[in-house]
């Protein structure tokens, strides 16, 4: 979706399988260890995801905070 809105890009739902497959491996311990992180120091954390369309395109604002981040 975020492709065909940037430039009306096409791609095939097998092609998205076989690329997240590829990367599984690489990026496992890392995101465990950043899992576990928050876990134990980051109990509290939450998450927002806000979408907007600016120019015509849809944009996106993520934001992580709790009562520890400044």
């Amino acid at each position: 979706m975020l492709l065909w809105e940037l430039g009306q890009i096409e791609i095939g739902v097998g092609t998205l399988v076989g690329t997240n497959k590829g990367i599984d491996g690489p990026v496992a311990q890392s995101i465990h260890s950043l899992k576990q992180w928050i876990k134990q120091t980051q109990p509290h954390i939450l998450g927002d995801e806000t979408p907007w369309v600016l120019k015509g395109v849809k944009q996106w604002l993520w934001i992580f905070a709790n009562s520890d981040f400044p």
